[in-house]
């Protein structure tokens, strides 16, 4: 029952605030909506009782959003001081989907579809890696995640090297992934640490990850649910 409560426990997060967008044809350093109309949405999702990722680049739109009620940040590639203090203050996540911009510039460089992304990822990475920074130094809640899902599932942990150099330490960025990241989707009582009563949800891999975090890539066991499932 408890792990048919998870499979549908995704619909928690259906609604998202574009605060802007990367691609073609827009402003990444303007907010698509007004803080009256995200009132509106958040009003309308809590009705629902389903919180609000804010899809957001811009600080104006960041700020909007938490501001509005937005349960996570996604990206935050703009977010100034000011946004970071508000995160903390009001318990928002961030989310700052740092590999995606990576993936792009390494795999897919001379994309026509993607050219404008690549140059504002050229643009902007360092900046939205010392932002992130700062974000982790100020204790903000930072976890893992990505918008986009169409690379192969082991370079999501390459997400965790970005976090390492943003400024977490190896441990950090796993438990980013894992306790935190339970934490942000309310099923902290079931996942995201190893707990007796919690689902024996685990992995193995062959090294250790604290000391090279790219050995996560090459998983070697997979518990699921305290069932063994097989990695060939």
């Amino acid at each position: 029952a408890v792990r048919e409560e998870i499979k549908h426990a995704s619909d928690w997060i259906k609604v998202l605030a574009s605060g802007a967008m990367m691609s073609a044809g827009n402003d990444p350093n303007r907010a698509h909506f007004s803080p009256d109309e995200l009132a509106a949405i958040v009003d309308e999702a809590t009705r629902l009782g389903v919180p609000v990722a804010a899809h957001a680049h811009s600080a104006a739109g960041i700020k909007a959003s938490i501001l509005a009620g937005a349960r996570t940040i996604e990206h935050g590639t703009f977010m100034d001081d000011e946004s970071i203090r508000l995160m903390k203050e009001k318990g928002v996540y961030l989310v700052p989907t740092l590999y995606v911009g990576d993936y792009y510039l390494d795999e897919q460089p001379g994309s026509e579809a993607q050219a404008k992304m690549n140059e504002l990822t050229r643009k902007y990475r360092a900046q939205h890696m010392a932002a992130v920074g700062k974000a982790i130094k100020a204790g903000v809640n930072v976890t893992t995640g990505t918008d986009y899902v169409g690379f192969p599932v082991k370079q999501g942990v390459r997400e965790l090297g970005l976090l390492v150099e943003a400024g977490m330490t190896p441990m950090q960025a796993i438990q980013a992934a894992t306790r935190v990241n339970a934490e942000l989707l309310g099923w902290q009582d079931h996942v995201g640490t190893v707990e007796a009563g919690k689902l024996a949800d685990i992995i193995a891999v062959p090294g250790d990850p604290l000391q090279n975090l790219a050995v996560l890539e090459s998983v070697s066991f997979v518990m699921l649910g305290g069932r063994e499932i097989s990695t060939q």
